[in-house]
């Protein structure tokens, strides 16, 4: 090989790793952008358990926290009988087996959300099939906080995952209650940053 082919192999090379490296996963609708309606789908996401009816705010069930970005938000619940809402998305791009990604988002909770007021966890899932929660990648702490907070944290699929889930959480003990979180601006999902 002459040096002009090994330097276009070379130039080659270190664009692929160089763009691979940076690249992000678009979420579709990262910022729940909707006309504010209770029980309705914001658009690009997709019901991930049985008896999902997210409500895109603020001006239903008494909530009126300003978006922490765009002009609207999500609001998920968990239930008196236990069940709970869950919202999913297939990725533009597969979560990579192996790879270290990083993501972060928004969260609060409404002093007001017509009886739904106690404080849960968020769940975050990946999968490989749609609804499929095959390994949980973060879960919040209580979400108290009535003003924004960004969580931000970093995971490593076991496999090729395609899904993403966003759950409502009471707790692991057998215990129920009425209670609701809050979801604004979802970043990119990107490659970890390990210098």
């Amino acid at each position: 090989m002459n040096i002009y082919n090994n330097v276009i192999l070379y130039l080659f090379v270190f664009i692929f790793f160089s763009t691979s490296a940076t690249a992000q996963i678009m979420l579709d609708n990262s910022s729940f952008e909707g006309t504010p309606a209770d029980a309705t789908m914001p658009s690009g996401w997709f019901a991930a358990t049985k008896g999902t009816t997210p409500d895109i705010l603020p001006g239903y069930w008494g909530v009126y926290n300003e978006p922490s970005d765009g002009e609207t938000y999500l609001g998920i619940i968990t239930r008196g009988d236990a069940s709970f809402e869950s919202i999913t998305q297939r990725l533009s791009s597969k979560l990579e087996k192996g790879y270290c990604y990083s993501m972060s988002f928004d969260l609060a909770v409404s002093d007001n959300y017509t009886g739904y007021n106690s404080p849960i966890h968020l769940r975050v899932w990946i999968g490989s099939k749609k609804n499929k929660r095959e390994q949980m990648v973060y879960k919040s702490p209580l979400i108290k906080n009535e003003d924004w907070k960004n969580f931000r944290f970093e995971f490593t699929p076991e496999s090729d995952m395609y899904y993403i889930i966003l759950e409502a959480h009471i707790s692991d003990t057998p215990v129920s209650h009425e209670g609701s979180v809050l979801i604004d601006n979802i970043s990119p999902i990107s490659y970890c940053n390990k210098a």
